[in-house]
């Protein structure tokens, strides 16, 4: 394996491991991405040195999770999550092992892992360690879990949703299908937060519609009041957060699997400011939407150009809602060719003011050419009398 995509840092760090006696390797998504040709979002590293070895080791470290072995390393300008090889005890929760149990063996380190593609390991020699055939399941693409899923599966119930997730991000097809539906009464154990995670990576993958599959499979259970919804997803719209959470929430709602779309998304835990933009999503499409420019520039100074974006991507009219957005047209207050100040000399005050300054937004986002000072000035002293 090339190591020249390895930044110096992460190499650094395996040195200095290497050099005090101690194996370290790289490991998980990072040796995966490095493989296909991805470019690593963050970078593992396994080692048999002990925590508190780590930490003597490096001069800045912060410990991340020290009852399950790992630090965060910062060296050379990058930073890495180093974990002691463990073995993980039973998992009476569906979720975390109830104990740990350090190692100084590879091998052991490796089995506890998810999924074949996840359970390989890489030294600076550039040499891959994969005992469980992950490089023949990236070749084949498929998603397969070390060992028997259903024990994967009931051990962390949320590598189910990471099973789809994969598959997503990746383009693959899974072996663990079956499992999964055998064990989706388990999603129950996996807090919201961190299905939120997953829902969302797979929202913004090139394949979005595998969350489908989630619905399907039964995962989502817990927050729908009905789970045969269709999603039909608009694949080419940005792969923008709101974007995606809109589509999808604009699927059950015309299932009728969701009836209130805000609290669907907090029980999830989503963000504040996205709920409040499917919120004003679902609240425009719920008339029928503009098919004229003026009737678009009127809805996105209502409700504003995010909110319409995502009420657009939801009804196949976000390239119409674009254009409009990139005329240049004014839309809201600010962009007037005429301010308060301007109306005050004509004496408008307090209320007046600003009915007036409103009656004028009207007409330029009826007709954008008028949004002129002397047009709108005008247009105003021809009012008899102003309010």
């Amino acid at each position: 394996m090339d190591l020249l995509t390895v930044p110096a840092g992460i190499k650094g760090i395996l040195r200095c491991f290497q050099q005090a006696g101690y194996e370290a390797y790289l490991v998980g998504g990072c040796v995966r991405d490095t493989l296909i040709g991805r470019v690593p979002g963050d970078w593992d590293i396994c080692t048999a040195a002990l925590p508190e070895q780590t930490i003597a080791l490096f001069g800045r470290t912060v410990p991340t999770g020290l009852r399950h072995g790992t630090v965060t390393v910062f060296y050379g300008g990058v930073q890495a999550e180093v974990t002691t090889f463990r073995v993980d005890g039973g998992y009476s929760d569906h979720r975390r092992p109830d104990e740990v149990r350090f190692t100084d063996r590879l091998e052991e380190d490796l089995s506890r892992r998810d999924f074949t593609i996840n359970a390989m390991a890489m030294g600076l020699d550039g040499q891959v360690i994969d005992l469980f055939g992950g490089q023949d399941d990236l070749r084949q693409r498929v998603i397969r879990c070390v060992g028997d899923p259903d024990i994967r599966f009931q051990e962390d119930a949320l590598r189910m949703f990471r099973a789809f997730r994969f598959a997503a991000q990746l383009g693959f097809s899974s072996a663990a299908y079956n499992a999964i539906r055998r064990n989706a009464h388990l999603a129950r154990f996996v807090a919201p937060e961190r299905i939120c995670v997953e829902l969302e990576k797979t929202l913004l993958s090139p394949r979005p519609e595998f969350v489908q599959s989630m619905v399907r499979y039964g995962l989502l259970d817990a927050f729908l009041s009905r789970t045969d919804v269709s999603l039909v997803w608009n694949t080419a719209s940005p792969p923008e957060k709101a974007l995606r959470w809109a589509q999808f929430c604009a699927a059950f709602r015309a299932a009728g699997a969701v009836d209130d779309i805000g609290g669907f998304l907090r029980s999830l835990r989503v963000d504040g400011h996205t709920t409040r933009l499917c919120e004003k999503a679902m609240e425009i499409t719920a008339a029928p939407f503009p098919t004229d420019d003026a009737g678009l520039r009127r809805l996105i100074a209502r409700y504003g150009p995010e909110a319409v974006r995502c009420a657009a991507c939801t009804v196949g009219g976000l390239f119409r809602v674009e254009a409009v957005l990139a005329s240049g047209a004014c839309l809201d207050l600010a962009h007037l060719a005429v301010s308060g100040a301007d109306l005050q000399v004509l004496g408008y005050q307090g209320p007046a003011l600003g009915r007036a300054l409103q009656r004028l937004l009207d007409a330029v986002l009826e007709d954008p050419s008028c949004n002129h000072r002397e047009t709108l000035l005008q247009r105003l002293q021809q009012e008899v009398p102003h309010d």
